[in-house]
């Protein structure tokens, strides 16, 4: 178990709030909002814009986590904020986009003690008592140095007489970097997002036609089966896949109650930021984290080569690629593009064709996920079992675990609802996995009207030293936690996927994967 001495530890023993649910989501668009950024930092102020057929409505503001089982804290509260209806946009024409250009209704302080974590705004009208969330992200704290000031020195090179800082005015302290990033997939969330009619994909758009632009200025919608989450992305609940629960808060309230040394960022983050990852012992990827910008792809690539972790509790990442475009009023990265046909995007067969909104791995040249994930998409609308080759039983994963022992054989239905496998033996892109890649588990799946295909859970570790787990499964996170089950997904806790979560955090911790054990085949 990780060191319970860091700011997330210290947080989660604070009491917890419960009844922070939705009491009667709001699926008529009686309230609903978003906000004016998906990702703020201590300090900062957000602005909220939201609909509200009520006169008025109450905000509060809860941290998500783990609480004594509580689930969140709330942080912040205002009452009794003018509201009034908001007109919801047709899809412009050429492209399908929705943007919302709805006026300010609140403004939110970022407190400068609030921790880093996954942020959800719960919205009540004041006559219906109807209710939606606005999800955003705090991001640990960044320090900023006074004008004129020299920058602070690295922590590996000590200052020089010349300079050392007086007694009087010291230096400020280096930013703080916790070991663990979580990455939030808020651009998986957007491109699935059918607020208003459309989305970046038919089968749940507004007359069959996708969007090719999606806007974050608009709400996150939601549907039937999933109003537990309505507003919140895919973060609690999801409604176009076979069980409606999310994977990330799952894993959020699994890392808290453990308590890792875990600070939280979205994928919009590292797509700006080239440093986000960068000093860390690992990045996670949890869940459905599907659509990466280039910069994304690069900036995670520059990390694991330089030796940090890659946790992918989950499948289909890094599968299309964006890019970010800015909103009608002139404000950077609110808007996502995608194509998905070479001919729809304007920079096919220009000199920017390394930004081809596309497969990566149909970019040119090829850029296929598997050389950086290990894995694959093998099926999506499936569910099997997970089911460990019995040869790699002695793995340092598998320790301490039933697995290990030989008493666990399978660990049914955590295999879904979109899976990997690996490229081994694969005609076309077996050239780029990872050399020395290993394959953990193997299940077989069968989608509809296909034959069985292979799932497959893999690990290898990169030149630089770095280890990359891939789950090779989006529902991994209901094997640590039951929150949202059996009302959004079957019971599917079990110890096992707790060990080797634990396993592979406390190797990405140390900076090394164990030696082999006397049973791991060489």
């Amino acid at each position: 178990v990780a060191a319970a001495s860091n700011p997330v530890a210290a947080e989660n023993s604070l009491p917890g709030t419960p009844g922070w649910d939705l009491k009667t989501p709001a699926t008529a668009h009686e309230i609903e909002g978003y906000a004016g950024a998906i990702s703020a930092a201590p300090k900062d102020t957000l602005a909220f814009h939201v609909s509200s057929a009520s006169p008025r409505f109450d905000v509060e503001v809860f941290r998500m986590g783990w609480y004594g089982g509580a689930g969140a804290r709330r942080v912040h509260v205002l009452k009794g904020i003018r509201g009034a209806r908001r007109a919801i946009p047709a899809p412009r024409r050429e492209d399908g986009l929705i943007e919302c250009a709805w006026p300010v209704s609140c403004r939110i302080p970022i407190g400068a003690q609030w921790v880093t974590g996954v942020y959800l705004v719960r919205l009540t009208g004041s006559l219906d008592g109807k209710q939606a969330y606005v999800p955003f992200v705090v991001r640990e704290p960044e320090v900023r140095r006074r004008k004129g000031a020299p920058p602070a020195p690295s922590a590996s090179s000590a200052p020089s007489a010349s300079s050392a800082p007086s007694a009087s005015s010291p230096p400020p302290a280096p930013p703080r970097r916790a070991p663990i990033l979580f990455q939030c997939a808020v651009t998986t969330w957007q491109a699935y997002n059918t607020w208003g009619g459309k989305s970046l994909y038919d089968f749940n758009s507004r007359g069959g036609a996708r969007a090719i632009r999606v806007s974050f200025d608009r709400p996150f919608g939601s549907g039937p089966g999933a109003w537990e989450g309505l507003g919140a992305g895919e973060f609690l609940s999801v409604d176009h896949t076979p069980r409606a629960g999310g994977w990330e808060y799952p894993m959020v309230r699994w890392l808290e109650r453990e308590g890792y040394d875990v600070a939280y960022a979205t994928n919009l983050d590292v797509h700006r930021d080239a440093s986000i990852g960068l000093g860390r012992k690992a990045l996670l990827h949890v869940g459905h984290d599907e659509y990466w910008s280039r910069a994304m792809r690069d900036n995670v690539e520059r990390a694991r080569e330089r030796g940090v972790n890659l946790g992918i509790f989950g499948a289909n990442t890094c599968y299309w690629q964006i890019r970010f475009e800015r909103s009608s009023r002139g404000e950077a990265d609110r808007v996502l593009f995608c194509a998905k046909e070479p001919e729809r995007d304007p920079v096919y067969d220009t000199a920017r064709d390394a930004d081809l909104t596309v497969h990566f791995r149909n970019l040119h040249p090829w850029r296929p996920e598997m050389a950086l994930t290990g894995a694959m998409l093998s099926a999506e609308n499936v569910e099997g079992d997970f089911v460990p080759l019995p040869e790699q039983r002695g793995h340092w994963v598998y320790r301490g675990t039933g697995i290990a022992s030989g008493k666990t054989r399978a660990v049914p239905g955590l295999m879904g609802y979109e899976v990997d496998r690996a490229a081994i033996g694969d005609s076309i892109y077996e050239r780029w996995s990872p050399r020395g890649l290993q394959v953990l588990a193997r299940s077989r799946v069968t989608p509809r009207n296909q034959g069985p295909v292979p799932v497959e859970t893999t690990v290898y570790t990169a030149a630089s030293g770095a280890t990359v787990f891939a789950a090779g499964t989006i529902q991994w996170s209901w094997g640590l936690d039951d929150w949202g089950a059996p009302a959004l997904h079957p019971p599917r806790r079990h110890p096992d996927i707790e060990g080797i979560t634990r396993n592979v955090l406390e190797a990405f911790l140390r900076g090394t994967a164990p030696s082999p054990g006397p049973r791991f085949p060489e």
